[in-house]
């Protein structure tokens, strides 16, 4: 019963990488989505931004002393 279930599944696991090989190859300039927040242009758009920047760009904004007023952080 393992054996089987091992063979479906290094069958359908190989499948769907052919799929993806063949979608790459036939599409024109075929390339994987960017999903990242900084590299999406979509995203960039609407005005969204990696979090990790815009927290540090927040930081460098308030003065030393001073509460977040969104989280109450301390800077």
């Amino acid at each position: 019963m393992f054996l089987k279930v091992l063979i479906l599944s290094v069958f359908l696991i190989g499948l769907s990488i052919i799929g993806m090989a063949i979608k790459l190859i036939v599409i024109k300039n075929g390339r994987f989505p960017v999903t990242t927040v900084g590299g999406n242009m979509h995203l960039k758009k609407k005005g969204i931004s990696c979090p990790k920047h815009e927290e540090l760009r927040e930081h460098r904004n308030y003065k030393k002393g001073s509460t977040c007023t969104g989280c109450g952080f301390e800077v």
